[in-house]
């Protein structure tokens, strides 16, 4: 474990807001969650080095087509489940064209797991790259012929001025020191390059309502927590220029409030039964009944702009 200051203005002050349990039970440990002084960055402090965190990372922790499913019933509902998250990232990576309003071009995905949404945009168009520390970066070498390396960002060394876009979808937050990673993607971005950036949003309705139990706060897998306000500055200090705020998800897209809610019915503890040889059947239906029918809150809280998830959409500044 080590002790850190803070990685936006590198302030020792911090106030104590609470502390959690890793929900995999993979330690016993309380991890603080503290917020700074001065800047107001919420983060974990001590934390597990980069050394460390990857034992934080259970097999189970990013979906695979391959899981197990034994049953008849259980192949129809991971069918379901994957015509489900295809929508969601072919709605993401849509609305990614809309927004930067270019051709598709040389993609960089940072943290793309298994490749799911890697290959989504490759089947619009853009050549596509992936780096993934875990070892889902081999999955997704094999299962989808992506060109994938395995490790941070920093051990892939692409070119500079080498991507049109690079995307971050909730790991940014995830990372030891998300300024060197902003540094780096100002490093690796062509001169109108487009970095697009999610994460879970503290000023959400959810967190002030549920604190620590709000199922984002992922420690220690989740290091940092943004706002709008935090991310936009971090991102200037970085000479970036934020060019787009968006607030809505899929409508589809409420799992964070549905798992908040309703713990037991996280996808990824039913996909660890799985990988037990269990049969988690009900608890699937449940997760999936609960998602349809929390939509249109999470819909609500989106147009109040205390949407649990942002994305922003930020350009190089030359």
């Amino acid at each position: 474990m080590e002790h850190i200051k803070c990685d936006l203005c590198n302030s020792d002050e911090t106030k104590f807001l609470f502390s959690k349990k890793d929900k995999f039970r993979l330690s016993d440990c309380d991890f603080q969650v503290v917020q700074c002084q001065k800047c107001g960055l919420i983060y974990v402090n001590p934390r597990p080095s980069q050394d460390e965190i990857a034992g934080f990372y259970p097999e189970t922790y990013s979906w695979k087509k391959t899981l197990t499913a034994e049953s008849k019933i259980t192949k129809i509902v991971r069918r379901l489940e994957e015509l489900y998250r295809y929508h969601l990232l072919k709605y993401e990576a849509l609305k990614v064209v809309k927004i930067i309003k270019k051709k598709p071009g040389k993609l960089l995905d940072i943290g793309c797991g298994t490749g799911d949404r890697l290959d989504v945009f490759r089947r619009i168009g853009f050549d596509t790259y992936g780096v993934e520390i875990s070892s889902s970066a081999e999955f997704a070498r094999e299962h989808y012929g992506l060109n994938v390396k395995q490790g941070d960002l920093f051990d892939a060394n692409y070119p500079s001025s080498f991507f049109d876009i690079i995307t971050l979808h909730n790991v940014l937050e995830h990372t030891h020191s998300p300024q060197k990673i902003i540094r780096e993607l100002y490093r690796i971005l062509k001169e109108d390059g487009i970095a697009v950036i999610q994460v879970p949003n503290t000023n959400c309705i959810q967190f002030k309502l549920f604190k620590e139990k709000w199922a984002a706060v992922d420690v220690p897998r989740d290091l940092y927590y943004f706002n709008i306000p935090l991310l936009e500055k971090s991102l200037e200090k970085e000479n970036f220029n934020v060019v787009k705020v968006d607030h809505f998800n899929s409508l589809w897209h409420p799992p964070t409030m549905v798992i908040t809610l309703f713990p037991t019915l996280d996808p990824q503890k039913a996909w660890t039964d799985e990988k037990k040889g269990g049969r988690p059947l009900l608890r699937r239906l449940l997760w999936i009944f609960w998602t349809i029918a929390i939509a249109p809150v999470v819909f609500l809280e989106s147009l109040a702009k205390r949407e649990a998830v942002f994305t922003i959409y930020a350009k190089r500044i030359n």
